[in-house]
């Protein structure tokens, strides 16, 4: 299976040496991975590597696929001799522990080891003895649960945890998707896309793809979106303390005279003198005088200029937004204009193609622009910010002439919407150099 590209060739996942293959990941089914290869070494502290081989699931070589990942150190004896070692310290006793010395009744593990993992623990399960840091090893737990109902959820849990701790393998995030993606070279940030369920997602943080934003901006970027440092931002720089009470008023309406509703103090918004202060000159404060309060008023103006900061970028992301949720209906209009141009016989239905390509374009363009703004709202450091931003502004104009012309584009307009279309697409690849160089 191979990983589809939504843009050009430089935008593909990995370029993977010829005499490998030519497909950057490899694609497959999560219940056809199966623990093919398990080694045992001698290492000090009898420490286990756990092998996942991959190479008969996904026809690549053992060099391409195998995966070495030791989670965490395991200590135990020959599993033929694991009973008198770790099972047992004394068989009239029936207690049995882990390596710590420890030891409990098996009802006691058990009882112990299925609320751990009810609670979603796999390989953070340490000994039950309070304070004890030593981990529970899964041939011990397997030993104990080998007839609990736990069992199979706990190698599902261990599963999961190998794949999320592995850095070249990830879980399609499609809804239900049982596929795995594993990278046959470095990972680094870029898009693939799952050919079961068509899901798209950056490989190294499994969200949305992003470029040119990198990861851990985005990351930043979404939490900002999502918490309530915009409203507290709003409140700081729109919301001023009531001289008297020191309770937070917001200014509602253009008026300076205030007057708090809890104790009825009434003062001027725009310097928080007494109101009766301004004689004739009530609803305009023209004095000017040193204010006590100066610290208080310049944290309120920076905040004022965050906030405004912060909408500038945000508006444009969410537009940006609003219109890709609106792409499906925007195609269904075009396919629609299409068939009622062929059913007139105002041409074929070949003819009227590159409406839809003129749509693909501007998705990808409107796309591209959408993660440019917190890459921008977060690149005050950039070197070339300046030259990004301008980058920008003219794909933005571009892209908004593109979505005019197809909206308004008849059969003799094809070789001018084409040309706005290599147009587009070169001033958005223009953008992504730098992230897709990187």
């Amino acid at each position: 299976m191979h990983c589809n590209s939504l843009d050009s060739c430089c935008e593909i996942c990995y370029t993977v040496p010829s005499n490998k293959t030519d497909n950057p990941v490899s694609i497959f089914n999560e219940s056809d991975l199966q623990l093919l290869h398990r080694s045992t070494s001698s290492k000090k502290g009898n420490s286990k590597d756990c092998t996942l081989s991959l190479s008969s699931v996904t026809s690549y070589p053992p060099t391409t696929t195998a995966i070495d990942n030791t989670i965490f150190d395991v200590w135990s004896d020959n599993p033929h001799d694991m009973n008198s070692d770790f099972l047992s310290s004394n068989e009239m006793s029936g207690l049995c522990g882990l390596s710590c010395g420890h030891r409990f009744c098996p009802d006691c593990w058990c009882s112990y080891l299925t609320i751990k993992i009810e609670e979603g623990l796999s390989i953070e399960i340490n000994c039950m003895s309070v304070g004890c840091n030593v981990l529970v090893i899964e041939d011990f737990l397997l030993t104990l649960l080998k007839n609990s109902p736990v069992k199979d959820k706990y190698l599902n849990l261990l599963f999961h945890r190998t794949v999320e701790s592995h850095p070249s393998l990830r879980f399609c995030i499609g809804l239900g998707c049982p596929v795995l993606i594993c990278a046959l070279e470095e990972p680094k940030a870029r898009r693939v896309q799952c050919e079961r369920c068509h899901a798209e997602f950056c490989f190294m943080c499994s969200e949305a793809y992003h470029a040119p934003t990198s990861c851990a901006t985005l990351k930043q970027w979404l939490v900002k979106c999502r918490d309530d440092s915009g409203t507290a931002n709003y409140m700081t720089a729109h919301t001023k303390d009531c001289p008297s009470c020191h309770v937070c008023i917001e200014k509602n309406e253009g008026c300076n005279h205030m007057k708090c509703s809890l104790c009825h103090y009434e003062f001027c918004w725009v310097c928080l003198g007494i109101w009766k202060s301004h004689d004739a000159e009530y609803y305009f404060c023209s004095k000017y005088q040193e204010n006590p309060d100066a610290a208080k008023e310049s944290v309120r103006t920076r905040a004022r200029e965050s906030l405004e900061r912060y909408m500038f970028y945000y508006e444009r992301w969410e537009n940006h937004e609003r219109s890709l949720r609106l792409e499906h209906d925007q195609r269904a209009r075009i396919q629609a204009r299409i068939n009622e141009k062929v059913l007139k016989k105002e041409g074929t239905w070949i003819d009227w193609q590159y409406l839809l390509l003129a749509a693909d374009t501007l998705r990808n363009c409107r796309y591209t622009l959408k993660y440019t703004y917190p890459h921008a709202f977060y690149g005050e450091k950039l070197e070339r910010k300046e030259l990004f931003e301008y980058q920008q502004a003219l794909l933005e104009a571009e892209v908004e002439d593109l979505s005019w012309k197809i909206e308004h584009a008849e059969i003799t307009d094809r070789g001018d919407l084409q040309n706005k279309m290599d147009i587009c697409e070169k001033h958005r690849l223009t953008l992504l150099q730098e992230f897709l160089t990187n």
